[in-house]
């Protein structure tokens, strides 16, 4: 289907590709897609498959032109020919989402949702964080899973090292369709400490947060 959302704010700019596509209409859909083709192919998962065209396809959409994505040893993203370009990209069942932006550091993330997250709120929430509904949890999650593509460290706890503040987030069984900000704090091993405002939305379907730092 088309661009479900662009995103557009002050730092950056963005969207989200809902993937009801086939691998094969995919492809057909994006320059060099025999390219993608062949490297999607080393994926046994056709998820997978459809998750990492669905991603090139978008940068395609964003920028109108095919830009070739490369990744660091820790798994960051970014592009071989264009290193003043930041890049954010995620992924979860059915949606691709991509941030980019071109003076800051960048974190996008996206989840499901679903009520398997009930299960590992010890493992995500300190005591000092509210996290009350199935929302506020997710975007929990989700926001620390934005910073932590920013800091791009080793070890980080989401539970010791990082903590959101400032969410209250309204959404709820028929209405969940909101949006709003909120702070995600961060203290790791190595001494560095800081905070990260995070942008959010809800829907029936998914949760979506994204960040930025100054590089």
């Amino acid at each position: 289907m088309p661009l479900l959302k662009k995103i557009e704010c002050e730092e950056g700019w963005g969207g989200i590709w809902q993937i009801t596509e086939t691998f094969d209409q995919l492809c057909g859909m994006i320059p060099c897609g025999e390219c993608y083709r062949r490297q999607a192919l080393r994926f046994a998962s056709e998820r997978r498959r459809l998750e990492f065209v669905a991603v090139r396809l978008l940068i395609f959409m964003l920028n109108g032109q095919d830009m070739p994505v490369e990744y660091m040893p820790s798994g960051r993203p970014f592009f071989r020919d264009d290193r003043g370009l930041f890049l954010s990209i995620s992924h979860t069942s059915g949606y691709a989402a991509v941030m980019l932006s071109r003076h800051y550091a960048t974190g996008i993330d996206i989840e499901a949702v679903s009520e398997r997250i009930l299960k590992l709120k010890e493992r995500l929430t300190g005591p000092d964080e509210r996290a009350e509904t199935l929302y506020e949890l997710l975007l929990h999650w989700s926001a620390k899973e934005s910073a932590f593509k920013i800091l791009d460290v080793p070890g980080i706890d989401f539970r010791a090292h990082l903590r959101v503040s400032g969410l209250e987030c309204p959404a709820a069984e028929g209405e969940t369709e909101t949006a709003g900000h909120f702070f995600l704090y961060y203290n790791l091993t190595d001494g560095n400490a800081g905070r990260f405002p995070v942008h959010y939305e809800t829907t029936d379907r998914f949760v979506l947060t994204y960040t930025f730092h100054k590089s």
